[in-house]
């Protein structure tokens, strides 16, 4: 029962997210379940151990700011001004 809540789940989150968001929260729950687990049975944690755990947090923290979008206002005038020229030639491509 437990294996079929997990993978409706997982499936879940990937209709409503996609596969790279659901492959962040596998990985940050794994992440944390190790991390439980040595603060619950008191395992010696090493410094390979605290450099993995490092590692993803680095990895999800910057995937999420990747996905933020700054105000426009952050950003340099010339930057704004070929974004738009990029989309305007977007928009004025045909499809076919």
């Amino acid at each position: 029962m437990a294996t079929f809540v997990g993978q409706v789940s997982v499936l879940s989150l990937i209709a409503i997210f996609g596969a790279a968001t659901t492959a962040m929260v596998t990985t940050a729950r794994k992440a944390v379940t190790l991390l439980l687990s040595y603060l619950i049975f008191t395992k010696p944690l090493t410094e390979q151990h605290g450099t993995g755990l490092l590692l993803i947090a680095m990895g999800i923290v910057l995937k999420l700011l990747s996905e933020y979008k700054f105000p426009i206002a952050c950003k340099p005038k010339q930057q704004r001004e070929e974004e738009d020229g990029i989309q305007d030639k977007e928009e004025k491509t045909p499809l076919v």
